[in-house]
C-alpha cells in the first residue's frame, strides 16, 4: 500500500484540493495525503512569457520524500508552459513519480466546471505516471488536450483499454 501525496502552490483553494484528493481516491483506489511543501516564489518563472516552466516544477518535486509515497502531485495556480508549446494544462513523468497540474486555464465562472476540468487533468497526468500514453478515444481522459474544448469533450474516466493498462500498473499498490 502507498499514498498519493498532493500539494499546492499559488493559492489553490482547500476545497478544490480536497475534492481532487477524493477524485484520486475514487479513480485510482489509492489513499491521498495532502501535504504542505514550500515553493520558491519564482522557481521556473520565465519573465518574458510570464509563465512557469512545467519541467522545472517536476524536477523540484523530486527532492521530496514521504512515507509510503507512490506518487507526488502538485496542483498549481500559475500558468505552465513547456518548450515548443504555448501552454500546458499539466505535465508528468511518464512511468515516473511526479506530476503537476495547473488550474490557471481551467477556471470557469461555474465552479463545478472548474472542479470537473481539474479532475480530468489530475487523472490524465497521474495516468501518465502509471505509464499510460495518449489515447485516440476522444472521450477517454488520456486523450490529448490542446484546448479547453478538448478538456470539456473528454470524460474524467479511462476507456476500457486504458482502464486495463491502469489496473495492471496499479496491481503492486493494492
Amino acid at each position: 500500500m502507498g499514498f498519493v501525496y498532493m500539494t499546492s502552490f499559488g493559492g489553490i483553494e482547500n476545497r478544490l484540493l480536497i475534492a481532487s484528493a477524493r477524485n484520486v481516491k475514487d479513480t485510482f483506489g489509492l489513499d491521498v495525503r495532502i501535504s504542505s511543501v514550500p515553493f520558491p516564489p519564482r522557481l521556473g518563472l520565465n519573465p518574458v512569457r510570464n509563465q512557469f516552466h512545467a519541467g522545472t516544477v517536476l524536477s523540484y518535486l523530486k527532492q521530496f520524500s514521504f512515507p509510503e509515497l507512490v506518487r507526488m502531485l502538485a496542483v498549481v495556480e500559475f500558468d505552465l508552459y513547456e518548450e515548443g508549446l504555448n501552454f500546458v494544462f499539466g505535465e508528468a513523468e511518464l512511468g515516473g513519480r511526479n506530476a503537476v497540474v495547473s488550474v490557471y486555464r481551467l477556471r470557469h465562472p461555474n465552479e463545478k466546471v472548474t472542479f470537473e476540468r481539474t479532475f480530468k487533468e489530475v487523472n490524465h497526468e497521474l495516468g501518465h505516471t502509471f505509464g499510460l500514453t495518449h489515447c485516440t478515444d476522444p472521450k477517454c481522459v488520456m486523450s490529448f488536450s490542446n484546448s479547453l474544448a478538448d478538456v470539456d469533450r473528454k470524460t474524467r474516466f479511462f476507456c476500457e483499454n486504458c482502464s486495463r493498462k491502469l489496473a495492471s500498473a496499479l496491481t503492486p499498490y493494492r
